[in-house]
């Protein structure tokens, strides 16, 4: 087979997931030709970096000055993945993850780009790459499960005061005068919001086209400067709801994924509870009692992303979550980024510290979420905000 030469930009962070898949990748003509990364001590870090004498850069113009890649991927801060886009994919196929950047302008650059260099822009959705979504989407193309009705979903992380101090973007709007907009819209529970857009979308590569966005926005650690809580409402341009919530303010450490995905002749579940607590598969139940289950959501840890990348570098192809795939989101984004952001009121916070970290939590938050993910509403004056 083909070897694949690799080139990892950034390995401080979610990059160590790929440093960490590839160091027990089964295809041996998959190697690690060089790293970028700026922090020191990566080689007592990974210890594959020094058994396997992987050199360190600094910059990718010094990598690609000695090196040749076929796929670059690139795990660096929201607001540089247009610049570091920009300086790979002139010698290697890229895959970037989520989200793809930062505004508008810079997506279409690397449409562009790929057209002008013909090598790949893939995005890091990783359950858009999970075959067995990629079967259900088959199916909705199909018309299988008729046309679609109105989808929603909640997934939440609970995050806190180290969670926004461990780098000097996260929770903002603005880092050194470029648009970042860390949210958890953006990026820690971006993947459901992201999945019911790329499923909806008119083909596997593509997402639905957004024309639409209602929000409320909501505002718990006194550390962050965007927003921590959110409920949407987007419409889709062939008018389907699309609700989503979530927030880093509540008890639990995590809460979903859920999801529910009605559609003329069925409904799709995750998170459904049959009996034996909530039931991480997807699953479809038609109306006619027919039932599928499509498996389970896939793990922030999944590799299928890039598997996929290899394939379509070594032999050709694009990724499935092209530029295309991941602007919806990037559109629902940007809306959410004029819209205000209402500080939840003291009386509706409690602090709670644990494990070293300390946390805003909203009270009854849980209560109210269920309640409009159940009713398909957003919380309209149920969170208590300053005047």
């Amino acid at each position: 087979m083909k070897q694949v030469k690799i080139f990892l930009f950034g390995i401080g962070g979610y990059g160590s997931f790929y440093v960490n898949a590839l160091s027990d990748w089964k295809d041996k003509d998959v190697v690690i030709e060089g790293i970028c990364e700026l922090m020191p001590g990566m080689e007592e870090r990974f210890p594959i970096i020094r058994e396997r004498q992987i050199p360190i850069y600094k910059s990718p113009e010094e990598f690609y000055a000695q090196h040749q890649a076929d796929l670059a991927i690139i795990s660096t801060p929201i607001h540089l993945h247009h610049p570091h886009v920009k300086a790979c994919i002139a010698h290697s196929n890229v895959l970037v993850e989520k989200p793809v950047c930062a505004v508008l302008s810079e997506a279409e650059d690397m449409l562009r780009w790929e057209q002008e260099t013909g090598h790949f822009v893939a995005v890091g959705y990783q359950l858009n790459y999970d075959r067995n979504l990629n079967a259900l989407k088959r199916d909705i193309l199909s018309g299988k499960l008729g046309k679609p009705v109105c989808m929603k979903a909640l997934q939440a992380f609970k995050r806190g005061y180290n969670y926004y101090h461990r780098n000097n973007w996260a929770g903002k709007r603005i880092v050194d005068g470029c648009p970042v907009n860390d949210s958890p819209v953006n990026n820690s529970s971006a993947h459901q919001f992201q999945n019911m857009l790329f499923l909806l979308g008119d083909a596997m590569d593509r997402a639905a086209e957004v024309k639409a966005v209602e929000a409320e926005l909501y505002r718990a650690g006194s550390y962050v400067e965007n927003f921590d809580t959110a409920a949407l409402k987007v419409t889709t341009a062939e008018d389907v709801p699309v609700y989503y919530y979530t927030t880093h303010n509540m008890e639990a450490d995590q809460w979903g994924p859920m999801s529910e995905f009605c559609f003329e002749n069925a409904v799709v579940y995750l998170g459904k509870d049959y009996g034996q607590g909530p039931l991480m598969d997807y699953v479809a139940e038609w109306k006619d009692g027919t039932v599928h289950d499509y498996g389970p959501v896939p793990t922030a840890w999944s590799m299928q992303k890039l598997e996929d990348a290899i394939e379509c570098a070594r032999n050709g192809g694009h990724p499935v979550c092209t530029v295309q795939a991941a602007m919806s989101h990037l559109r629902t984004v940007l809306w959410l980024s004029e819209m205000p952001v209402y500080p939840v009121s003291e009386e509706a916070l409690i602090l709670e510290e644990k494990n070293g970290d300390t946390f805003y939590r909203i009270r009854d938050l849980e209560n109210i979420f269920s309640r409009c993910y159940e009713e398909k509403s957003l919380p309209g004056g149920r969170i208590p905000v300053e005047e």
